[in-house]
């Protein structure tokens, strides 16, 4: 079901508009509806709508400029206008916008609005279209999965070439380039659900296809997460190979950006590759991403730089040392200050050249802490999954940090007194590395960036006590521990846990333990 926002200063059209035609019939839904251009570009961030119906003699913002914002926020946001006169110049510029219509209010009709709306599911649809073409191709599929395994497994070349001419594809010369083409998924998450990822990958190798037919030598296939491009060439004065393999490249991701809306990231090896070389290459390239650290999403490298690339195994909780600073910057909501841990983060890994996956992993379990942390913060599960398959340490980042925008985002669309509440952990944390300060709520407010009456209230609420109540009992619970385990007098012990007056410190004991220090320690001792 596509989504549709309803723009215009006359109120009564809009109540027109949604009782015109059985929307729900249409499998379309109005997910909002306003008479301010102003509102319009706030509801238009909130909803995301697939289709805007909007008036163009709107005050302020017209619709003309209206539908301009919207499609600089949205690329593949279908518009149609609507106005009360004929306007040939407003009529120019919807042209130059590629609205889907332009309709004059007062001979509108259900038939025609629906027609209207029938234009804008069928573009919207066709941005997946490539998607349902051609599924006859299954078992050419099938067979080039095969052929492309019998390559990867090394089998004889000769063998290779006669199977892979029984399949339509003819292997005449001695030389091959290979390319590696994977989906970038921080623009891919921007669009897609992660169960959409099969058929996106599909489509795109529809495109491949679809150009190799024009594109002599050059063979795609659909492996389990990349497509594979194999060109069979040989060396020629008259012909540039590496060219050639560029261009069409280059035409795979122009229209998989163009139809698909995703931009997919490439490498490819341009020397001279051998049929029954080839296994050894394919597998380094995809197993290690060779790639990861490299600055461009397309990148020109060689068997060589390939094979003898080295990367380091990550030392264990290696970013323990960012999760402190992470969940300082989301207690204040510090978006500027995420991006540039996350920065800092893509430095440390570049100059260590961590193995990737060692990277991803550790990566993963410390969102995976910042989450235990914060109860309102949320990542979605799409985002480790798509961690695992991304090839270039850019991608991952940018990943992450946009899931970190929709979380915070989420996060304070939830209930108003969650906002910024750290879980208990953080505190009980802060009050572990200050047992020997004289710690208030005040202290704890200014560490956790909160208001102190903000703070106090939100404390009470959490654990039925007051800070101070808390903080003594917390440490009381640590002098019995240190009491059972050890002989450390009891003024040593009261000045370990910020208590510089024993006879306070036993008044205090006795208060949350119930007998004094002296009391619970023969207790102790006689139990053993």
């Amino acid at each position: 079901m596509f989504r549709v926002m309803l723009i215009d200063d006359d109120v009564p059209m809009l109540k027109v508009l949604r009782q015109m035609i059985d929307w729900e019939a249409h499998h379309l839904q109005i997910v909002g509806s306003t008479y301010s251009s102003a509102k319009a570009l706030h509801m238009f961030e909130e909803v995301q709508p697939d289709i805007v119906i909007t008036d163009i003699g709107l005050p302020q913002t017209n619709g003309i400029e209206l539908a301009d914002r919207f499609i600089s926020m949205k690329p593949d946001i279908r518009v149609i206008f609507l106005t009360c006169h004929e306007d040939f110049q407003y009529a120019q510029q919807a042209v130059k916008l590629k609205a889907d219509d332009y309709l004059i209010k007062d001979q509108l009709t259900a038939e025609q609005l629906a027609q209207s709306l029938g234009k804008s599911v069928r573009l919207l649809k066709s941005r997946v279209g490539l998607i349902n073409r051609e599924t006859a191709r299954c078992n050419s599929i099938l067979f080039r999965k095969d052929l492309l395994q019998r390559v990867i497994d090394g089998a004889p070349s000769e063998t290779t070439v006669a199977y892979a001419g029984q399949i339509g594809i003819s292997w005449t010369y001695p030389w091959f380039m290979l390319g590696i083409v994977s989906i970038h998924f921080s623009s891919f998450d921007n669009r897609y659900k992660q169960s959409e990822y099969p058929l996106i990958l599909y489509a795109i190798y529809n495109i491949a296809l679809e150009l190799s037919e024009s594109s002599e030598g050059i063979t795609p296939f659909l492996e389990q997460e990349n497509i594979v491009i194999m060109y069979n060439f040989r060396v020629n004065l008259a012909q540039n190979a590496n060219l050639h393999l560029h261009n069409y490249l280059q035409q795979l991701r122009f229209k998989c950006s163009h139809f698909l809306k995703i931009q997919p990231s490439v490498i490819k090896v341009t020397d001279k590759v051998e049929l029954d070389t080839i296994g050894p290459v394919f597998q380094k390239m995809v197993q290690d991403k060779c790639e990861f650290y490299e600055n461009t999403d397309y990148i020109d490298s060689d068997t060589l730089h390939i094979t003898s690339q080295m990367f380091q195994p990550a030392p264990k909780g290696f970013l323990d040392g960012y999760v402190s600073e992470l969940e300082r910057a989301v207690i204040r909501d510090d978006l500027e200050g995420i991006s540039g841990i996350l920065q800092e983060i893509i430095r440390i890994a570049r100059e260590m050249s961590i193995i990737p996956d060692d990277f991803v992993r550790e990566l993963s379990s410390m969102l995976r802490g910042i989450e235990l942390i914060f109860s309102s913060l949320k990542f979605d599960e799409d985002l480790f999954a798509y961690l695992a398959l991304t090839r270039t340490l850019e991608d991952t980042m940018e990943l992450v940090e946009r899931k970190f925008m929709l979380a915070m985002k989420s996060r304070h669309k939830g209930a108003v007194t969650t906002v910024q509440e750290p879980k208990l952990q953080v505190i009980q944390q802060f009050i572990d590395q200050h047992l020997a300060d004289n710690i208030t709520s005040i202290d704890m407010a200014r560490y956790l960036f909160l208001n102190p009456s903000y703070f106090s209230r939100y404390f009470k609420r959490m654990t039925g006590l007051t800070f101070t109540d808390y903080v003594h009992q917390y440490k009381m619970k640590v002098a019995t521990n240190m009491m059972k385990m050890s002989n450390q007098n009891l003024e040593s012990l009261a000045v370990g846990l910020g208590y510089s007056d024993r006879t306070y410190f036993s008044k205090v004991f006795k208060k949350y333990v119930g007998s004094t220090p002296s009391e619970y320690k023969a207790r102790h001792l006689a139990r053993k």
